[in-house]
C-alpha cells in the first residue's frame, strides 16, 4: 500500500461505502493482486473504527477480491492459468452458450444496437488505452447477453462470477499489444449474433472465450 492511500472518510461510512471504496481500488489498479491490507493502516487512513473495515474486508473475500488466512494479513486475490482454464473458462461458456440460446429467438433489432453501443464505448476505450473502461465494456457486452435469457438463475450465477472475470480480464489485458483487438473480437462475435445460427454462433462464443493471452 506504499503507492496508494484511501480517503479518510469525513463521516463514519457505512459497511458498504468501504467496501464500495476497496472494490473500486482494486479494479482501478490502485491495489495490485498480493498486495497486503493491513487494517489499522486502512482504519487511520479512512477515519474509521476497525469495525466496518474488517466487515468490508470478509464481504470482499467473498466475493473473491481477497485472500485472507488465520493469523496472516488479508491481500488483494490473483488469479492463475490453471483457475482460468480449467474453472472460469468452462463455466463462463457453458453460461453465457445456454443463455444465448434462450435469448436469440426473442432478439430484437433494439437489442442489437444496445450492444453497438457498448461497442462503441469499447472501441473508445481502446483507442484512449483506458483498460479499465474497456474491462467495463467487455463485461457490460456479456452481461447484457446473459441478461436477454430472463433466467434469473444463469443471471445470478453468472453475476457471481463476474469480479473473477474481471481480474481475469485485467489480467491479460496486459498482453495485448493492441487493445483495439479486444474491439475487433467483439465485433466479429456481434455480427456472428445478428446472423442468428446457433451453430455458429456457439463456435464463436467458444473460440472467442478461450482466447486466453498472458502476459509473460
Amino acid at each position: 500500500m506504499e503507492n496508494f492511500r484511501f480517503e479518510e472518510q469525513k463521516v463514519t461510512s457505512l459497511r458498504h461505502k468501504i467496501t464500495d471504496d476497496i472494490r473500486k481500488a482494486i479494479f482501478n489498479g490502485q491495489l495490485k493482486p498480493g498486495i497486503r491490507l493491513r487494517e489499522i493502516e486502512m482504519s487511520k487512513q479512512m477515519g474509521v473504527s476497525r469495525g466496518p473495515i474488517r466487515e468490508a474486508l470478509r464481504m470482499l473475500e467473498q466475493e473473491g477480491l481477497l485472500v485472507s488466512q488465520p493469523y496472516k494479513e488479508t491481500t488483494v486475490a490473483e488469479i492463475t492459468q490453471e483457475e482460468v482454464t480449467e474453472v472460469l473458462i468452462p463455466i463462463r461458456f457453458t453460461l453465457e452458450q445456454f443463455a444465448i440460446r434462450k435469448a436469440l429467438p426473442n432478439m430484437t433489432d433494439a437489442h442489437y444496437a444496445k450492444l453497438k453501443e457498448i461497442l462503441a464505448e469499447m472501441s473508445d476505450a481502446a483507442r484512449k488505452r483506458d483498460i479499465y473502461k474497456l474491462a467495463d465494456c467487455d463485461l457490460a457486452f456479456h452481461e447484457y447477453l446473459v441478461s436477454l435469457s430472463d433466467m434469473l438463475n444463469i443471471i445470478s450465477t453468472w453475476k457471481s462470477i463476474y469480479n473473477r472475470i474481471r481480474l481475469h480480464f485485467l489480467t491479460q489485458a496486459l498482453a495485448y499489444e493492441n487493445l483495439n483487438d479486444v474491439y475487433v473480437e467483439h465485433e466479429d462475435l456481434l455480427k456472428v449474433l445478428m446472423e442468428g445460427d446457433i451453430d455458429k454462433i456457439s463456435e464463436a462464443l467458444d473460440v472467442h472465450i478461450h482466447n486466453v493471452r498472458w502476459d509473460d
